[in-house]
């Protein structure tokens, strides 16, 4: 019986040192296989490095974007001058809000209004120049299209409305005549001359002369139509921006002005003013409600005035 028992055991002991055995070799085999763990400092380095690609790829689009904008407002500006230009209006701003105001909120507000003024200048230069450039644009395809049928080319077309138009729609033909000299073609050069200009009109008449190009025809008749449509195009939108002047003027006034003398009494009667920060949730209330109407105003007057043609 004692013989048995210790048989017993015997095995057991086997057993168990086998199943020891088969799983240290999986767990050497499992070691093995799996790849080796980046340490914390590796991990550290690899996201900052994919963070600095990341960042080095919003400054290229960013860069890209705001050199685009400056080609189409004209200011021979470089990106980095305009950004310089940004940083000194809201310092400009923060010192303003500083020295008067002497409040946090109010800091921040003459910051984000110094950053601002830079950006609004670029958007009403841009503007102003397309608007400048469609009201020229069906001038200068009636003067293409009669270069055209005396027998000239498209390229001599150009030069002679290079030479004879007024800025800015000059400028963008004689830009056009330098690119098909330094090696550009004309359909090229054409194309950088719609990616600058921010125009509808000017897109239609490109896209007319490359359809006409593409699959023939007479080009000074197919010009003329496009002439003529831009032509009355441009005077419906002029006659609309005269009739809608007084109310968008009046949008502009009734906008600017509760906020001007808000911010024109706040140093003249501080004591006053503060309570709109002193009297607690009211105070606060107050101003929002302002703010709230103003926009309102402004945002319907703006949709009323805003027709399109």
């Amino acid at each position: 019986m004692s013989g048995a028992i210790l048989l017993g055991v015997l095995l057991l002991l086997l057993l168990g040192a086998l199943l020891a055995l088969f799983r240290m070799e999986d767990e050497e085999e499992w070691e093995a296989e799996e790849p080796e763990r980046p340490s914390e400092r590796e991990r550290l380095a690899r996201w900052l490095s994919e963070r600095w690609a990341r960042a080095k790829e919003w400054h290229r689009r960013g860069e890209r974007a705001l050199r685009r904008r400056l080609a189409e407002a004209d200011l021979p500006w470089r990106p980095v001058e305009f950004i310089g230009l940004v940083l000194g209006a809201t310092a400009l701003g923060t010192w303003i809000g500083l020295a008067v105001y002497r409040l946090p909120g109010l800091v921040l507000l003459g910051a984000a209004a110094g950053a601002a003024l830079p950006f609004l200048f670029l958007r009403h230069r841009r503007e102003a120049r397309r608007r400048r450039l469609e009201g020229q644009l069906a001038d200068a395809l009636f003067l293409i299209a009669g270069v055209l049928r005396t027998g000239g080319s498209l390229y001599r077309a150009l030069e002679e409305a290079a030479g004879r138009l007024p800025p800015p729609l000059a400028d963008e033909f004689r830009r056009v005549l330098i690119e098909v000299q330094l090696g550009f073609s004309l359909a090229e050069a054409l194309e950088h001359m719609r990616a600058r200009v921010p125009s509808e009109e000017l897109a239609l008449a490109l896209t007319a002369i490359q359809i006409n190009q593409q699959v023939g025809g007479n080009l000074a008749e197919f010009l003329e139509r496009v002439a003529m449509r831009i032509h009355e195009r441009v005077y419906l939108q002029n006659e609309i921006r005269t009739l809608t002047a007084a109310y968008r003027l009046s949008a502009q006034i009734l906008a600017a002005l509760p906020l001007a003398l808000w911010l024109i009494l706040f140093p003249l009667n501080r004591r006053y003013m503060m309570r709109f920060f002193t009297s607690g949730v009211a105070g606060y209330a107050l101003l929002g409600l302002m703010l709230m109407l103003v926009l309102l105003g402004f945002l319907v007057i703006r949709r009323m005035t805003r027709l399109s043609v």
